[in-house]
This record gives structure tokens, C-alpha cells and sequence, in this order.
């Protein structure tokens, strides 16, 4: 039995780890840490939870001492943390924007910081399985996706690879306000979102060089140029992405199709087919990809669950690539269906 740490234990992401790792057949939770609920025991902040173990939040990561680390932090925090873990021997996958890109001066325009460990910027392996699978089995330290890179990139990647699209490609994405964190923001806060559709991050929105970082890896070239607007619906989980590709050449949609059903042949969490429901989704790391024509012109539409495949899900099929463990294992229980 593998022993994991959740840091930021008690945000969204940081909560529906435990959920998880609650019910992993091959991994133990050891370690949980929050700045902010320090010194209460688990099963007081999570009730939720089948079995906390008698655990208690840790107000730091000085103690952690475990196979892997998952880091579900305010963004910044992680480069802070990383160093010290690995030097431990701590594995490490991070939920957070901190190693998703690999030029830190790119790093720094995009987030408005600079970056303190450019020591292992380089080292970090970005955690999109389905695209990087052998480099993740290897790594020490991975970098989760953020939730829209890891819908748009699965609808793309494959026709990206064989040359089907170039630019522009419009992505149309909706996710709920889980996506904001567990801290309410001016349009995050409920007053606020219900009851209307906010589209935000123009005129560039900073998920856009990780998606085109992520596709040059793929095609080897120039990635095309992507379109991205995203809005904030008022759902609390559940990410949907309606993506308006330029075809290279002639499109038939049961062409494009074949290609995805190759491209994710051994991908256990990828499903092709109809178009997808939020709800199918709900709860669980798979993701559903639908090809189809609309007067004449390709839309591709990807579903995933913001909190799941787009976050704490796919941290934890991470987690079992780098640990050598069946990468299903925690994950292929059912979702929520509504």
C-alpha cells in the first residue's frame, strides 16, 4: 500500500481528493494539510469521508512523509513546496498552474510572478495521460492540466496530430463555478452567477499557452492558433467544450471519429460517440467526445467534470502512472448521473 499527502486539503479539489483516495484499493492516505483549519481532526472538516483515520490537518508540509504528494494549493504556493519534497523523496503532482509551463519567463508574463524554482520547471512532466502516458510513468514531478487545457487538448490533439485542422480553432467552453475555488469571488459568489451565463478571460485567457505548449509537443510544429472563451455557467461542477475547428483539407465526420477512436484505443477514460451530457460525466475522470457537422463545418463537442478528469481525478490516474499502479485503480466507479 502506497501512501499519499493531499496539501490544500480542504478547498474543492482538495476535497474531492480525499473522496477519492478514500475508496483507492492501493493508496493510503498518510497526510493532510491546511493552513487555514490546522489542528482539527479530518473527520470534523470532512464527515463525508467513510474512514478518516483519526487524522489531522497539518498546518505544513515539514512532516509529510509519504510515496507521493498532491498538491491542491493556492496558485504560487506550490514552487514553495516542491523543492522540499522531492529532496525528500516525495513523488509530487500539482494541481495548481505552477509547472505547467516551461519557459519561466512565459511563466511570469502569464501569471504576473516570478518563478522560484526554475531548478525543476524543466523536470516537470506535463499530466495529460492520454497524450504523455510513458513520460508520466517516469516522473517525479507532474503538473496537472488545468480543467479547459484538458477538455480542449483531448478534442484536439488527435487531429492536430494528423494534420486535419489549422487555425482558427474557436473553442466554446462552459464549466461551473467550482472551477472559481472554494473562496467566493465578485462573479463567482452565487448572487452572483446564478441565474445567468458570464463569459470572461478575453481577449486572451492565460489556459491558452498551455493548450498550444501541449499541442507543439504533439504535432512537432506550429500548434493552430486557438480561439478560447470561456463561460462561467451556473452549474457547481460540470465543464463542456463546443470547438469549432478550420479544417486542412475535406472533412467527413466519420473520418475525424476513427481517428479519436484510435487515438484513445487504450485510453480507459476517453469515450467517443454521442453527444455527451454534463451529467454522464459528473463525478468520475472520463472524458466524452462527440464529432459531428453543422452546416457543412466540423463542431467537436468534450465533456469532463471540472472537479474530476479536469482536476482531482486525473491527478490520482497520475498518481498510479508514476507509482507503477494499475492506472484505473480508484477511478472507474460510476458518476453521479444527474
Amino acid at each position: 500500500m502506497a501512501t499519499a499527502a493531499v496539501l490544500g486539503a480542504t478547498g474543492y479539489l482538495g476535497g474531492e481528493l480525499l473522496r477519492l483516495l478514500d475508496g483507492h484499493p492501493s493508496l493510503e492516505l498518510a497526510h493532510v494539510v491546511s493552513k487555514s483549519q490546522a489542528g482539527r481532526p479530518l473527520a470534523e472538516v470532512a464527515p463525508q469521508l467513510g474512514d478518516a483515520r483519526g487524522l489531522v490537518l497539518e498546518p505544513s508540509s515539514a512532516a509529510v512523509d509519504a510515496d507521493i504528494a498532491f498538491l491542491a494549493q493556492p496558485a504560487g504556493e506550490a514552487m514553495g513546496e516542491v523543492p522540499g519534497l522531492l529532496e525528500r523523496g516525495v513523488k509530487v503532482v500539482d494541481l495548481g498552474a505552477d509547472y505547467r509551463l516551461k519557459d519561466p519567463a512565459e511563466y511570469e508574463r502569464v501569471y504576473g510572478r516570478a518563478h522560484t524554482d526554475t531548478a525543476h520547471l524543466g523536470e516537470a512532466v506535463y499530466g495529460l495521460p492520454e497524450l504523455f502516458r510513458d513520460r508520466i510513468k517516469g516522473a517525479r514531478l507532474v503538473a496537472n492540466p488545468g480543467c479547459y487545457p484538458t477538455a480542449t487538448l483531448l478534442a484536439l490533439a488527435p487531429l492536430a496530430r494528423a494534420q486535419r485542422i489549422r487555425g482558427p480553432v474557436v473553442v466554446d467552453a462552459k464549466s461551473g463555478t467550482s472551477g472559481a475555488g472554494a473562496q467566493p469571488t465578485a462573479t463567482s459568489h452565487h448572487p452572483e452567477a446564478a441565474g445567468t451565463v458570464l463569459p470572461y478571460g478575453t481577449p486572451t485567457h492565460r489556459h491558452v499557452p498551455e493548450m498550444e505548449q501541449a499541442l507543439r509537443e504533439v504535432d512537432h510544429g506550429d500548434p493552430p492558433r486557438i480561439v478560447f472563451v470561456p463561460h462561467l455557467v451556473p452549474l457547481v461542477r460540470g465543464l463542456l467544450c463546443s470547438i469549432y475547428p478550420t479544417p486542412a483539407g475535406p472533412f467527413e465526420a466519420s473520418e475525424w471519429e476513427r481517428l479519436f477512436r484510435e487515438a484513445y484505443a487504450g485510453s480507459p477514460f476517453v469515450r467517443v460517440g454521442a453527444t455527451p451530457r454534463l451529467s454522464w460525466a459528473s463525478g468520475t475522470n472520463r472524458c466524452f467526445l462527440s464529432v459531428q457537422e453543422a452546416g457543412g463545418a466540423p463542431v467537436v463537442f468534450s465533456a469532463i467534470d471540472n472537479l474530476g478528469k479536469g482536476g482531482a481525478a486525473q491527478a490520482v490516474q497520475n498518481a498510479n502512472l508514476m507509482l507503477s499502479l494499475d492506472e484505473s485503480a480508484g477511478l472507474t466507479h460510476a458518476g453521479f448521473g444527474v
